[in-house]
Order: structure tokens, then sequence, then C-alpha cells
């Protein structure tokens, strides 16, 4: 198939998406007046009775917590105030308008890592050095890859092969084969349901560390961060950035590592909520409660980096895993016995410390993987170790783990 003939079909799906609900359209033209009032909000609102029924439940949430149940929408609309009712509808609203393509391609990954994007997107949104709302940031979060659904339903036979290599340069694959990347695709489609310039550049540039880190698009840049959080927490079919391109984004957007880890312990819940209202049906990642996956297994990482100590070990205990510091692990101190995966760091050991590990490891029988970031090589030696990325994923530990339970 030629690229125009590609580029012809993806047009093709883009111009035949309906346009966003009408109650939607009615709402941001209301919400876009200087003059706007809740009780035309909500009236507006209520002309809806399946997405007054949402925004009810809600309001009623546990994201909300509040004492008394509300039961009309002119208090929802009070409580969600006027940004959070515009980012429900149209979040509603184009999870509906993307219901009705077709794809052979199974997009509940996509709807995943979507809803983790927005929920760490939203998390952060109050905690980094330039605030911003935290409603506008799931939204733009949620709908940061939205491009993808298009080209899965105008090319799912050239695009299924692509999402499935995951080690390659996605943006890169996605240019040569079908001449455009789901980044310009989300922001036309965006452009084209006239949402604001900031949900558009946001889909187009948060691939783009050197825009995202620049100060002059706060939320392109807190959506980027978001998108690498949430391909670290679930499994996604893009590859992970550079480790340099990760601390670039979180000096900018998320400096302190309490506030980081708030943000990746805040996910769960609200990507199974929010799930739960918008009835996206998700892979099995874990989210019910009480239940667990390969949790529990002890893990060492073996550093002189501590930076990159830090980061993977808030990492393994973000996916449910524990962390055994070095030092008891080279005593083989009690419990040191029950580790499971040790990740040795590959660009901070000397190749002498390097040649002195290997025996100890092999000598204990514990699955050992390299960390090796983009670009880098392997220590001479230990090049036979399985190699993750520094920035790894659930996915790129699933195949190393040994279950272990505490």
């Amino acid at each position: 198939m030629t690229v125009d003939r590609v580029k012809a079909r993806i047009m093709s799906v883009m111009r035949n998406l309906p346009p966003l609900p009408a109650v939607t359209r009615q709402l941001m033209n209301v919400l876009g007046s200087e003059n706007a009032s809740a009780g035309e909000v909500a009236r507006v609102l209520s002309s809806d009775q399946a997405l007054a029924g949402k925004v009810l439940k809600l309001v009623n949430s546990s994201f909300y917590g509040l004492p008394t149940e509300v039961t009309t929408i002119s208090r929802a609309v009070v409580v969600l105030g006027f940004t959070g009712v515009r980012n429900l509808a149209l979040g509603f609203g184009s999870i509906e308008m993307l219901r009705t393509l077709e794809s052979t391609i199974d997009m509940r990954a996509f709807w995943s890592h979507a809803l983790a994007t927005g929920a760490a997107a939203q998390n952060m949104a109050l905690l980094g050095p330039r605030r911003i709302d935290p409603e506008e940031a799931f939204l733009a979060g949620l709908m940061h890859d939205i491009g993808a659904y298009v080209l899965a339903a105008a090319v799912p036979d050239i695009y299924g092969p692509i999402l499935e290599d995951t080690r390659q340069d996605r943006l890169a694959a996605e240019a040569e084969a079908i001449g455009m990347t789901h980044a310009q695709v989300g922001q036309g489609l965006l452009q084209f349901w006239e949402l604001p310039e900031a949900f558009s550049n946001a889909a187009r540039f948060h691939h783009d560390t050197a825009r995202a880190t620049d100060g002059q698009q706060p939320l392109t840049g807190l959506v980027a961060l978001a998108d690498v959080l949430a391909n670290v927490w679930g499994r996604s079919a893009e590859p992970t950035p550079a480790e340099a391109d990760l601390r670039a984004l979180i000096a900018a957007h998320c400096p302190s590592q309490d506030r980081l880890r708030a943000s990746l312990d805040g996910m769960r819940a609200k990507i199974a909520e929010t799930a739960e209202f918008m009835q996206i049906a998700l892979p099995d990642l874990g989210l019910a409660a009480g239940h667990t996956t390969d949790a529990g297994t002890l893990c060492v990482v073996i550093s002189t980096e501590d930076e990159r100590r830090d980061w993977s070990e808030l990492v393994l205990r973000q996916l449910g895993h524990r962390t055994l510091a070095m030092q008891p692990f080279f005593n083989q101190d009690p419990g040191s016995q029950d580790v499971g995966l040790v990740l040795v760091d590959g660009q901070s050991l000397t190749r002498q410390q390097v040649e002195q590990l290997l025996p100890f490891l092999r000598d204990t029988g514990v699955p050992s993987a390299l960390m090796v970031d983009h670009g880098a090589h392997a220590p001479r030696g230990a090049d036979h170790l399985p190699q993750v990325p520094v920035v790894f994923t659930r996915g790129d530990l699933e195949p190393l783990l040994t279950p272990q339970h505490a």
C-alpha cells in the first residue's frame, strides 16, 4: 500500500468520525462565555440524562470525599467547577466517538495507558513548580495518544506490527510505514474537534523532550512526564526514554522525590475508578481491591549512582515489589536468601567491580539482569545477562521475576 493510500485512509476515518456530542459542544459554547453561570451550565448538562448521571456518580465518588450525597446537577456543577464539568464532558464525548471506530487491534492496552497517563498528570498537576488545573491535566493525558486509535482503525494491518515491536522507535516506524505519526494524527483530530490548543499541543509534542522542558508549554511537559510514568506502570507499546530525558522532565515538572512518589501512588485507584465510570475494559494489571500479581519479589539494585538507584527502587516498590539494600545482600545477611531478582547497573560500575560481582551472582544463583541505557553498551563479560533499560517498565520486569511473598 502506498503512503498516499495510507494517508487517504487516515483522513477518511477522521472525516467520518461524528462531531462531539451536542451537549458537549453546547457546554463548550456556554463555558466559553465570560457571562457563564452555574445555572446555565446545569441546564445544558441536565439535557443529557446519561452524562448528568455520570457527573453525579463522579461527584459522589471517593475522589471528592464529600460528607453528604450530592443529588442535584446544580450542586454538582458547584463542586466540580466549570473546568471540571467541561473536561468530564469532553472525556466522555471523545470516548464515545472513538467507540464508533472499528479495528482488529485489541485497544484495551491503549485505554489502560491513556487512563494511567491521565491519572499521573492529574496527580502531578498540583505538585509541580507550576500550578496546572488537575482536571485539565487528566483530560490532556487521557487524549495524548488519541491518534493511535485512529491509526488502529485506518490501517490495522500496518499498525498492528508496529505496536507489537516495543523495542523500536515507534515514531520513526510510524513515519516510515504510514507517512505520519500518532502524535501528528492526534493533533489533527483534536484540532478537528476544535479543542483548546493546549490539548492538541500535548498530543503533538509529548514525545519531544526539548519542547516539553522549555517552559513554554507546561501542559505538554506535564503530559510528557506522565506518559513516562504510565509506561513504567503498565505495558506500553512504546519504549521508555533515555535516562537523561527522564531526568530533564522530572527536573522541569516534578523535582521532588516525595511528590513523584505521591503521583505514582495515586495512579492505581484513579485508573480503576475512572475505568468504571467510563465503562472501559482494561487488561488485568492487579487493580482490583485486594488483588496481587507477582508482587512481593525481593529485589536488589546494584549501582554506585544514587539517583539511578533511588529511581529504580521507587519503580520496583510502585510495582508492588520489595527492595533490599546492597550491603545486606553482599554480606548474605538473614533474609538475603529470599532475593528473587538483582538489577545490575551496567553504567556506574567499573570493569573491576563487574568482574568481582559476576562470580558472586553465579554462586548465589539469583536471577540477574543488566540495566543499560539507550545507546550504551554492556560491560565486557556481562553481556550474557538479560538486559532492561535504565527506565524499565512492568513489562520489562515480568519475564525476569521470581514470585516471592513476604
